[in-house]
């Protein structure tokens, strides 16, 4: 079976890994981590590099149709939600975002939410691959010159304020270990963090089992929704996260 996912950057080392020991064959179309910043921007790039395949194999420059489209992402803020399926089915797993698929299930999420859900994660993907750790004191430095040199130092100091309110949610800093590489420089930099921010530090293991479906395509509908052509993606509040409509 020929499968081509379309993912974040951030699960690069382990979607990697796993690529090189599934029997079948995978593409892998990597998006940069900072589309997660923007949803409305995500939704449109996903379509775009989806269009995108079509374009290629249209040319020749993809040789060889995919059976399956999988994504690499969650429901990451209703971003999946408008993604259409053409003709080739879209596999898109019922999580709310990439640190389920770090987890392994959308249940581990919603129980380690359940012991500390003041928790924000991080792992050596999402590291090495963001300009910034959280909101770090040198980023935040550098935006409220910039914003002091447009708006004036008043309101430069309302905005930074402004950005950096998300933090009161937060009371601890998560840090999940990767079973394929895991930096122990990236974890240092973690407790650093957590210790600046008077948080509390919770290092947990990962389970490759989500991405591991991905890659080997054993889906099954609980966990994985199914696009079928014609239909595409719209949210789903019953807990499954994801569910198809028509698309008209």
């Amino acid at each position: 079976m020929r499968i081509h996912i379309v993912a974040c950057r951030i699960l690069s080392r382990e979607l990697n890994y796993l690529a090189s020991q599934s029997g079948n064959q995978i593409d892998i179309t990597w998006l940069g981590r900072g589309l997660h910043n923007t949803p409305d921007q995500l939704r449109k790039k996903l379509n775009g590099t989806i269009d995108g395949l079509y374009e290629q194999l249209e040319s020749r420059a993809l040789e060889h149709r995919p059976d399956y489209i999988v994504l690499g992402y969650g429901l990451c803020s209703n971003a999946v939600v408008g993604v259409r399926c053409t003709d080739i089915p879209i596999v898109v797993p019922r999580t709310d975002d990439c640190i389920a698929l770090f987890m392994g299930s959308q249940k581990r999420y919603l129980e380690e939410f359940a012991k500390a859900g003041g928790t924000y994660w991080l792992n050596s993907g999402w590291i090495e691959h963001s300009a910034r750790l959280i909101n770090g004191e040198d980023m935040k430095r550098r935006r409220w010159l910039e914003y002091a040199e447009k708006f004036g130092e008043d309101n430069a100091d309302y905005l930074i304020e402004v950005e950096s309110s998300w933090e009161q949610n937060y009371t601890t800093l998560g840090y999940i270990r990767s079973s394929v590489y895991d930096s122990p420089s990236n974890r240092e930099m973690t407790a650093c963090e957590a210790k600046k921010k008077g948080w509390e530090l919770n290092e947990i293991d990962d389970d490759l089992r989500l991405l591991r479906m991905m890659v080997e395509g054993t889906w099954n509908e609980e966990e994985f929704l199914i696009l079928k052509p014609g239909e595409r993606i719209a949210a789903d509040y019953t807990g499954l996260k994801l569910k198809a409509v028509k698309d008209e």
